[in-house]
């Protein structure tokens, strides 16, 4: 036989409770299967971009390309395959934040690499550019050699100008 009074000791609220638990469980299966999806996801993304054919990260600076490779491609993945390896770096024992000035520099690099990439680059610019009218500006005196004086008795020789030519001129100071 059925036993249909065996429901009538369970109350309304408990029933609810238990509905909303079942719901809870479904919730947490579907959550569960899209984060499994999400990390899927990721690692498909970050093998494709460290395959075999990667050379470095590309940048452009004022319609030109530069690429940057900043190491190894299989250490740059083992190292980025898990956010949290970036944010412990400034984290303490604690889980506190112990560089707050590193993390935001290099969050702030992060998320506009473009704009980094060009302020170097034209700062390299500019220092190449000051290097090379700074050595203009200079004039180097070492090349220029002062003439020679030979004295053999009453006789006195001096090169006047040896990059002239191979001419030889002989100036007397006797007046005749």
């Amino acid at each position: 036989m059925p036993l249909e009074s065996s429901s009538a000791g369970v109350s309304k609220e408990e029933q609810e409770e238990f509905q909303a638990y079942k719901q809870y469980l479904q919730q947490a299966k579907t959550i569960q299967e899209q984060d499994e999806r999400k990390r899927n996801w990721f690692t498909q993304k970050t093998n494709e971009v460290f395959g075999n054919e990667f050379k470095g990260f590309e940048f452009s600076v004022n319609d030109r390309k530069f690429v940057f490779a900043p190491g190894d491609a299989t250490e740059l993945k083992k190292v980025q395959s898990n956010p949290l390896n970036f944010i412990n770096k400034f984290l303490d024992d604690n889980g506190l934040m112990k560089d707050a000035s590193g993390y935001h520099r290099s969050l702030a690099i992060a998320m506009n690499p473009e704009r980094f990439a060009k302020f170097f680059y034209e700062q390299g610019l500019s220092d190449a550019t000051e290097d090379v009218m700074r050595k203009t500006k200079n004039i180097n005196m070492s090349e220029q050699r002062a003439p020679e004086l030979t004295k053999k008795g009453g006789m006195q020789v001096k090169a006047v100008n040896p990059d002239s030519g191979h001419s030889l001129r002989i100036r007397s100071n006797r007046k005749n």
